[in-house]
Parts: structure tokens; sequence; C-alpha cells
């Protein structure tokens, strides 16, 4: 007998035993690579409790140090779950998530890829030892590695990957998010020391780098080994977060973490090379990994860490245990959405900002245009205006010799009539011939004038296609104009649409809203009838149970309106629904309980959170659901 309760003992301890390890992971994990290597990750505790299906926790990302730091590091919030449930130092069922020890190496990418290019029969690279980081690598690279990686350890070291009921770990790289809160040192650091540019401490508690990363003044400016013996890790136990090579996360670079405009890759983190003001968990650049004639560029200063993720689809829970889960989450703090620090979330004032910001580009364009045209025309005016009074003096002047000449040839023919009729008049050739000098010398000016007429018609011709010009510039300048008014017409109109697209929402939203918040409170009155005339609780158990559910999607729909809608346009549809709600003669209470929905669309805003069980204690006298 005893042998039998020996075995049954000793078999309950290995059968525990492996439960535990399998379903939860609590300490560093080392996988064994090809060639006598290993890969060691390390767990990052997220202070969630582990019996909650869905859990994550809201964090700050971001540089702390003031307006003024580049968009690419502006303050942002977002929200971080884990992969794994492991036991914390308390003994209690933890959510974590599992980061690289170090980054990964020339030699662990060597001795993967090795066995991968032999099992696939391809060329095998050169053996390569070296501890270094293992840098100049594209993303499609880093994808097949991470996925010979899977496959070898599927297949020769399941045994040491962790798991999350029955969904088993596999390789990735870790997202932006992760990489960040655990730069900063996670849950091991105290919150003053996590909001700080790095989570490094001196003796007394104020910031240091000393002896914890490489940058140019400790590194000689050259790449260090992982995990060197020289330095020490950050509070997770993790090496080189912050220096010695930047750091390829999978995150899709943004100038915020949630409602941003998405480009390439995120880098995050520092290199070898810079100096130590520089250095700082913010650090975040957008990977670009082609040249403008289509060659890759490869970064000698980028490599990257792993993470370990699992399938949420198969963790071994049921849909509806996952179903319920999702929904008790959505209820919970961490479930409730927030803006973020960049602005508005509403995503209908998003799209009114971008197409103002494109008008008033095209706008500002126009107006330049218009304003050298002006510019132009003006000019063009002025040249003409001097032009033409040029002109006019010279006809003037020809005029004027013109009628000098003929008054010297009629003096000439008289002269020469006397000469004829006496001898005597000889004595008046000497002035004869004067006079002949004269006229050839106003000939000649005439001759000049003329040759200056010339001219000015040619000029006068030069200065009429000029004029053609001219109002060819002028016409551009209306065309402009035109532009200039369709523009401010389609702004003003698309504002109008835009408007009128987020009032529908909000009606809908509020509609909604409204009659939850009406259900909830005639089940609540059909409560207390029931129990003035019986006690037993099962009476009312389905009136209950409805207004509960009416006062959890009544809080759902609140939090949508405040994170997704302007509020400026809430007076305007709350009195057009009240209208219609009192001429299609619904309930007062359905009306009364619009002031109660202002009321606590308010609270929302100025961050209280609403509880259901208060909703359900106190809707029955509230002083706007008054009787």
């Amino acid at each position: 007998m005893n042998r039998y309760i020996f075995l049954f003992t000793t078999l309950l301890f290995f059968t525990t035993s492996f439960f535990s390890s399998s379903l939860f992971a609590s300490e560093s994990v080392e996988i064994k690579l090809p060639d006598n290597t290993s890969i060691k990750f390390q767990p990052i505790y997220l202070g969630l409790d582990g019996n909650d299906i869905f859990s994550s926790k809201r964090v700050k990302l971001g540089s702390r140090e003031g307006s003024d730091v580049s968009y690419k590091e502006r303050l942002s919030t977002t929200n971080l779950g884990g992969s794994f449930v492991g036991i914390n130092k308390r003994g209690e069922k933890e959510w974590l998530y599992y980061l690289g020890k170090t980054e990964v190496s020339q030699q662990q990418w060597n001795a993967v890829m090795r066995w991968w290019q032999r099992e696939n029969k391809l060329t095998i690279d050169p053996e390569n030892n070296a501890t270094l980081p293992q840098t100049e690598k594209t993303p499609a690279e880093i994808f097949t590695f991470i996925e010979a990686l899977n496959v070898w350890i599927l297949k020769n070291a399941k045994e040491s990957l962790p798991r999350n009921g029955n969904a088993i770990a596999y390789v990735r790289l870790p997202t932006e998010v992760e990489w960040a809160f655990a730069a900063r040192g996670g849950n091991e650091v105290s919150p003053s020391v996590f909001d700080r540019p790095y989570p490094y401490v001196d003796e007394n508690e104020s910031m240091t780098l000393a002896g914890y990363e490489w940058y140019r003044s400790t590194s000689g400016n050259k790449m260090r080994e992982i995990g060197s013996e020289y330095i020490k890790p950050n509070p997770l136990g993790l090496y080189d977060m912050l220096g010695n090579v930047e750091e390829l996360t999978y995150g899709v670079f943004g100038h915020d973490f949630l409602f941003a405009r998405f480009g390439g890759l995120v880098i995050r983190g520092g290199n070898y090379s810079m100096d130590a003001s520089d250095l700082k968990v913010s650090r975040r650049t957008e990977y670009d990994g082609y040249t403008g004639n289509g060659d890759l560029i490869r970064l000698s200063k980028v490599g990257f860490r792993l993470a370990l993720g699992t399938l949420v689809s198969e963790t071994g829970h049921s849909n509806e245990e996952l179903d319920a889960g999702y929904d008790e989450y959505l209820s919970s703090d961490s479930g409730v959405s927030q803006p973020t620090a960049s602005g508005n979330t509403s995503l209908s004032q998003q799209a009114i900002d971008d197409q103002i910001e494109h008008y008033n580009t095209e706008r500002q364009r126009l107006v330049e245009e218009n304003n050298t045209l002006r510019q132009q025309n003006t000019e063009m005016e002025s040249k003409y205006t001097v032009l033409t009074g040029h002109l006019e003096q010279k006809k003037v002047d020809i005029d004027a010799l013109s009628r000098e000449l003929d008054t010297e040839r009629i003096k000439n023919a008289n002269l020469a009539k006397l000469e004829n009729t006496s001898s005597l008049e000889n004595k008046f050739d000497v002035l004869i011939n004067s006079k002949d000098l004269e006229i050839s010398r106003l000939q000649s000016e005439i001759d000049n004038l003329e040759k200056k007429v010339s001219q000015q018609t040619t000029l006068i011709s030069n200065t009429e296609s000029s004029r053609k010009k001219m109002l060819s510039l002028q016409q551009r300048i209306n065309d402009a104009e035109r532009r200039d008014s369709t523009a401010s017409f389609e702004i003003e109109k698309n504002k109008k649409r835009i408007v009128i697209a987020e009032k529908r929402l909000l009606e809908a939203l509020t509609r909604v809203a409204g009659y939850n918040l009406y259900s909830a409170w005639r089940n609540l009155e059909a409560i207390e009838k029931k129990r003035k005339v019986s006690d037993n609780p099962k009476i009312w158990k389905i009136n209950k149970l409805e207004a509960e559910n009416m006062l959890k999607e009544y809080r759902r729909y609140i939090i949508q309106i405040v994170d997704n809608t302007d509020h400026t346009l809430f007076p305007e549809v709350k009195a057009e629904l009240v209208r219609w709600l009192k001429e299609n003669k619904v309930s007062n209470q359905q009306i009364k309980g619009m002031d109660l929905l202002e009321r606590h669309l308010r609270e929302v805003r100025e961050g209280k959170y609403l509880q259901v069980d208060e909703l359900y204690k106190n809707l029955r006298h509230e002083p706007e659901m008054g009787v």
C-alpha cells in the first residue's frame, strides 16, 4: 500500500512540475541554436493580473523634456499587453512578454543561416564566430533569419519554448512599444526614473550612463561585442538597449503611437559613435532601405534583437470565453481608449484639418503667383507710358522742323526770281548759297528725324506686343483669383459636408446611448415595483440583468462619443433630438435622460470614469431623472 502511495506522489509531483513549466513561464529562457550556440530571452513583467484573459496597461512613451522636442519623439499614450503568464516574485500569476537579452550577434546569425542553407541546399556562408552585433541586413533578410530560427526551434528545441495555455511561443521582432517599455526599465524602476531619458542611476539616484552603454567616448568609436562583461545591463537585465548599435523594431513609423500617418519600420536607440548627450530612450528613426536609384541601403550601425510572442487564438480558450474576456477587458480601465497627447482624436476633425491644410497651401501658392503677375503688369504699364510720351515728343519735333523747312524753301524761291530779273541781284548769291546750305542742313536733320521716327515706330510695335503680353498676364491674374475663390469655396463646402457627417454620427451614438439609459431606468423602476410585492430576487432577476447590460452599453457609447466626435456639436444635436422625441410623444423620462447624458459626457471629458455599479445604484435618484 505504501508503495502505491509513493508512486502516486511521485507521479503527481512530475505532472505538477510539467504543467507548471509548460503553462507558466517566469525565468529567463535560453534556446539552443546550431553549432553549440544559444540565444537568451529575458521576461518583462507588466504588473497585470494573469487570471484575466485580456489585460493591458496604459503607458506614456516619447520625450518628457518639453514641447521643443522633434515630432518623432513627442509624448504619446498607448497600451501594452503580454503574451505569457508567469509567476512573479510574490508567487502570483502575472502577464509578461520576452525580449532578447542582447542584440543578435554575427555568430548567432551565421549558425542559423548556415543550417538553413544546408536544409534548403543553398550556397553555405563561411563560418563566422564573431560576437559583434549583426548589422547591414535588410528587413527581408531579417525576416528570413527569423523564419529559419522558428523552424530550427520547432524541429530541435521545442521544449525550450514557453507557452500560454496551448499556445506555444514563436520568435519575432519586438514591437516599438515593447522595446520602449523595456528600455525605460519597465516595472523594475520607479515612475520618476521611468520618465527620465534613460533608467540608469548612481548611488545618489542621479542619472548616469557610466558603465551601462557603449557610446563614442566609451566604445573608442567602434562596435563592441554583445553582452560585454565591461558594461552592466539595464534594470531588466537587458544589454545595449541604448548604445552599441541601433535596433530595428516591428513597428510602423508614425508621428505618434495610435492615430499616425504610417511610413517605414521604426529604428530605436542609439549607436557606438554617438555622444552621450544623444543617447535617450525616446530616440526613434524611420527606416529607409533604398536609394533613389533602387539600390539597397545596408546600415552598418543598425542591428536588431528578438522577442517571443504567441498566437492569441490558440491559447485553448473557447470563442465564448475569449468574447467574454474581451467584453470584460473593454469595460475595464485599460480597455477604454484615450486620446493621444498629439491632439484631438476625432477622425472627422483630422479630415477637416487635412483638407484645410491642402487648400490653404494651394491658396498661398495662388496668392504668391497673383502678386508676381501684378508686379509684372505694373512694370509693363510703366514702360508703355514712357515710350508713348517719347513718341509724341518726336512727332512734335518733326512737325516744327517741317514748317521751318517750308519757310526756307519759299524764301529761296523768291531769291531765285530776284536773281533772274536783275544783274544787281548777284550780290545776293552769297546769301542764296548760305540759304542752300541751311536747307541742306535742315533736310539732313529731317532725314535723321525720320530715321528716329522709324525706330520709334518699331519700338511702338514692340510696345504693342508687350501690351498684349500684359493683357495675357492680366488674364492669368484673373484666372488665379478665380482659382483662389474656388479653393475658398471648396474649403467651406467640405467643412459643411464633414460637419454634417460628424453630426449624423453624433446623433446616432447619442440616440442609442439615450435609449440604453432609458431602458436601464425602466428596468430599475420595474424592480422597485416588484420589490413592493415580494422580496424574492428571482422575480426581478431578468430586469436586473437587462439593466446592467444596458448600462454597460450606455457607458461604452458615452466613451465613443467623447473619443470620436466633436463636443462643440453636441448642444445642437441634443436640441434637435429632444425636439424629435417630443414630436413623437416618447416617454418624458427618455427626454429627461438627455440632460443626464450631457452631464456624463462632460464628466468623462474631465477625466471621471463611469462605473456601472454606481450608475445602477444612483440612476433612479439622479436629479435629471426625477419624476
